[in-house]
C-alpha cells in the first residue's frame, strides 16, 4: 500500500506536466473551449459497447481523466455481460444503437444490419494519426463495397518488420503449475501425457482448499465455446483458424472443415474417456462465464484449453494471490510428429473492430476523439501509463519498469485506478515504434520475464527456457490468414451451413462427451451422418474465393 499511495502522490504533478505538454505539441485534438473565447465547452458524452468483461468504469482514472481533460469527452462505457450473440441480437432487434460499437465475433452481424456508417472520408479529413496507426493494412478493412466500416482493436506491426514477437502466448492447453511442480517438472508434449499427469495429481490430491479438484474444465456458453471447438485443430498441426483449415497446395491453400474429420472425433473420444474417469466437470456445459471465471479462480481446477484473453482476469487474481495455482500453457500435439502452431502468423483480424453507429449525433467529434487515441504520446499513456510514475526511460531511450512499478501492475486495485485497460476495444497499437519501444509494456523484452514470480522463474530454470514463449515454435506465414474473420454474404448460403454447423456443435459437443464409452462411435456417426446432409461445400467454396482473392491481392 505505500508503493500505491506514494505513485499516487506523484501522479499530480505527472498529469500537470503532460498536459501542459500536450497542450503545446502543435498537434490536433478535440477542442476544448467554444469557437468565439475562453469559456470552456460542456464535455461531450459518446456511449461505446465494448465487447470485453470487464468490471464497470469507475467513473475516474488516472488514464481516463487525463484524456478526458485533454479532448474533453466522456465516454460511456458498457462492458459485455453474459452472451455476446445475444447482446448483438437484442441491439439489432430494437434498432438502436450506441455511438461507438465493439461487435466482437458478431461484428458482421452488425454490419449486414446496417448498424455502421462507412468510415473512409472521416478518416481523410480528421483522423492522419489514425490513418498512419493502420498504414498499409487499411486496404485490408475495405468491405465488398470498397468501404471500411470499423476498426480493429488490436494493430500488430506490418510483416516484414524486424521486431520480435513477444509478450504472453495467448492459446494453449493451460496446466497448473502446481502439477508441474509436483513432478518434477516433465516435459510434456502430448494430449495423453497431458491428461495422465492430471489424473496422478487428482489422485493424489482429490481435494484442493476443501472442494473436490476439478481434472479439466471449459465452458460451452454462447461463443465462447470455441474453447472446445478449436483444440482438435491444435493438436492436428494446424493454426487458429477457427472457421476451418486451410492445407499447402501447389503453392497455395486449400479450404476444408475440420468438425467432421478424425482430428474432432479424436478429440472428443479423448474428453469421452477423461469424462468417465471422473476428471472433468460436471457443470462446464450448463453454466455461465461468471461461473467459469470462479472455477478457475477456485484454485481447484488442473487444467483447460482457452485463450488467455477469456481466462486472463482468472490468470491475474491467480498470479497474485495463489501463484502455484495459476496456469502455464502448453502447445499440445496428438503425437511427436506433429509440428504444432499455436502461435498464429503475423496478420490482423479484418472481421471485428469498433466502429460509428448509425445513431451517432457526432461522428465528427467521435473520429477525432479516436484520432487522439491513436497519437503515440496518447497510446503510450494507455499502454505504459505516466513516465516516471509507471514506467521510466533509460539513457539509450528504453522504456522499462522497476520492481516497484511491476509490483504496482500486479495489483488488480492499482490497474484499477490506472485506468489503462478500459481502453482495450478501442485502436491499440500491438506494434513497435521507431526507436525500437514496444508499444504494448508486455511485448517490451526487458519485461518479458520481470513479470515473472518465483515459481515462473522456478518452471523456465527447469524447462532451460528464457520465458514461456521459448515452448512455443514461430508462426509460418500464411498471406490469407486467418478465416474466421472472412465475412460471409449475408443471407447466403454459407451463412446459413456456418449457422448450422454452430448449431450442430452445440447439440452434440456435450453428447459426444458425455457418453457412455461403449456408445461413443455410435453418437459420432450420428453427428457426422447430420454434418455431412449439410451444404458445406458452399461454405468452404465462399472461404476459398477469399483465401484465393488475399493470396493474390494482399
Amino acid at each position: 500500500m505505500k508503493a500505491f499511495r506514494k505513485a499516487a502522490s506523484v501522479t499530480l504533478v505527472a498529469v500537470l506536466a503532460l498536459t501542459a505538454a500536450a497542450c503545446s505539441d502543435g498537434e490536433s485534438k478535440p477542442s476544448s473551449t467554444e469557437s468565439g473565447g475562453n469559456v470552456k465547452a460542456e464535455p461531450k458524452e459518446y456511449s461505446v459497447f465494448i465487447n470485453r468483461s470487464l468490471p464497470d468504469y469507475p467513473g475516474s482514472t488516472r488514464v481516463g481523466d487525463m484524456i478526458d481533460k485533454e479532448t474533453n469527452v466522456k465516454l460511456k462505457r458498457e462492458y459485455l455481460v453474459g452472451d455476446l450473440d445475444t447482446k448483438i441480437g437484442v441491439m439489432i432487434a430494437s434498432g438502436h444503437y450506441p455511438d461507438l460499437m465493439d461487435g466482437g465475433p458478431s461484428t458482421s452481424k452488425l454490419l449486414n444490419a446496417g448498424a455502421y456508417i462507412p468510415l473512409d472520408d472521416l478518416m481523410d479529413k480528421y483522423a492522419p494519426n489514425l490513418k498512419k496507426l493502420y498504414g498499409a493494412r487499411w486496404n485490408k478493412l475495405k468491405q465488398p463495397d470498397g468501404k471500411v466500416y470499423f476498426l480493429p482493436g488490436w494493430v500488430p506491426y506490418e510483416e516484414g518488420d524486424k521486431a520480435p514477437l513477444l509478450g504472453t502466448p495467448q492459446t494453449g492447453f493451460w496446466i497448473q503449475k502446481a502439477v508441474l511442480k509436483e513432478f518434477n517438472y516433465p516435459k510434456i508434449k502430448t494430449l495423453d501425457e497431458y491428461f495422465d499427469l492430471i489424473e496422478k495429481y487428482a489422485k493424489k490430491y482429490p481435494e484442493i482448499e476443501g472442494g473436490k479438484t476439478i481434472g479439466f474444465e471449459g465452458i460451452m456458453e454462447g461463443s465462447r465455446k470455441h474453447d472446445l471447438v478449436n483444440p482438435s485443430f491444435f493438436l492436428a498441426g494446424y493454426p487458429n483458424d477457427g472457421a476451418g483449415i486451410a492445407n499447402k497446395v501447389d503453392g497455395g491453400f486449400k479450404v476444408d472443415t475440420f468438425q467432421d474429420k478424425d482430428m474432432s472425433k479424436r478429440y472428443y473420444q479423448k474428453l469421452n474417456e477423461v469424462n468417465a474417469k471422473k476428471l472433468l466437470d460436471q457443470e462446464m456445459f450448463i453454466m455461465n462465464y461468471d461461473q467459469y471465471i470462479a472455477k478457475l479462480t477456485s484454485g481447484r481446477v488442473l487444467g483447460l484449453h482457452d485463450q488467455r484473453f477469456q481466462i486472463g482476469k482468472a490468470i491475474d487474481i491467480l498470479d497474485k494471490e495463489k501463484p502455484e495455482r495459476s496456469f502455464v500453457p502448453l502447445p499440445l500435439v496428438y503425437d511427436s510428429s506433429i509440428k504444432e502452431q499455436y502461435t498464429p502468423p503475423l496478420g490482423m483480424s479484418t472481421s471485428a473492430g469498433m466502429g460509428i453507429s448509425k445513431d451517432a449525433k457526432d461522428p465528427v467529434g467521435i473520429i477525432k476523439y479516436l484520432d487522439y487515441l491513436a497519437k503515440q504520446d496518447t497510446q503510450n499513456l494507455i499502454s505504459w501509463g505516466v513516465k516516471d510514475v509507471d514506467y521510466k526511460v533509460n539513457e539509450q531511450g528504453r522504456f522499462y519498469r522497476t520492481s516497484e512499478m511491476i509490483a504496482n501492475f500486479k495489483n488488480p486495485e492499482y490497474k484499477k485506478q490506472w485506468g489503462g485497460d478500459y481502453f482495450l476495444g478501442l485502436p491499440i497499437s500491438v506494434g513497435y515504434w521507431a526507436d525500437g519501444n514496444a508499444a504494448r509494456a508486455d511485448n517490451q523484452a526487458e519485461l518479458l520475464t520481470a513479470t515473472y514470480n518465483a515459481i515462473d522463474k522456478e518452471i523456465i530454470k527447469a524447462y532451460g527456457i528464457s520465458s514461456y514463449n521459448d515452448l512455443f515454435t514461430k508462426p509460418e506465414p500464411r498471406k490469407y490468414f486467418p478465416l474466421f474473420d472472412i465475412v460471409l454474404e449475408k443471407g447466403g448460403k454459407a451463412e446459413l451451413t456456418k449457422q448450422k454447423i454452430d448449431d450442430l456443435l452445440t447439440s452434440y459437443i456435450p453428447k459426444l462427451i458425455m457418453s457412455n464409452p461403449a456408445d461413443y462411435n455410435k453418437v459420432w456417426d450420428e453427428y457426422v451422418g447430420k454434418f455431412k446432409a449439410l451444404d458445406t461445400k458452399s461454405y468452404i467454396d465462399e472461404l476459398q474465393k477469399t483465401v484465393d482473392f488475399r493470396m493474390k491481392n494482399w
